[in-house]
């Protein structure tokens, strides 16, 4: 089955990806340093952040998730010992993704940051921020290709 990140679900039909999305056995993932690593997610696009959290989710992981980059930095201070990866979008109001890169890096400069973005490299800040994180995800993405991206950087860790 084939699952593509979109900006708006309708209702039916996010109640039928979240039901296929269950369907998919919660395993600890091969590899890695945590028997269901935790994951912190922030995009200020609430369809793609819950569609994300559900599908890493089913997958096993446990995810944090923020709406916003204040609240994500937030969370990635309190939970920054057990965050085995950060799926981190890049253009959101009051704090850029690099901007919330940096704030990361401050905390804990160990962990690895995917970034998430419909602009590829269209700024001065997106190219240098693809030099300093582990990989990205351009939207809109195939949640397949997010869950084998996601497994990638954190069995390597």
């Amino acid at each position: 089955m084939t699952l593509v990140i979109i900006a708006a679900v309708g209702g039916a039909a996010l109640a039928l990806l979240s039901m296929a999305l269950f369907k998919a056995a919660k395993q600890p993932v091969p590899g890695s340093r945590h028997t269901h690593p935790a994951i912190l997610v922030i995009d200020d696009n609430t369809s793609v952040l819950n569609m994300v959290r559900l599908a890493l989710e089913s997958e096993g992981y446990m995810v944090h998730a923020a709406s916003n980059p204040k609240e994500g930095v937030e969370l990635f201070k309190q939970h920054s010992g057990s965050v085995s990866l950060v799926l981190l979008d890049f253009r959101m109001p009051e704090m850029s993704g690099d901007q919330v890169f940096e704030c990361l890096q401050k905390i804990n400069a160990d962990v690895p940051v995917l970034l998430m973005t419909g602009f590829y490299a269209d700024t001065k800040e997106a190219a240098q921020l693809l030099n300093d994180v582990r990989g990205y995800l351009i939207k809109p993405f195939h949640l397949g290709n997010l869950i084998g991206k996601v497994r990638e950087v954190v069995s390597e860790e």
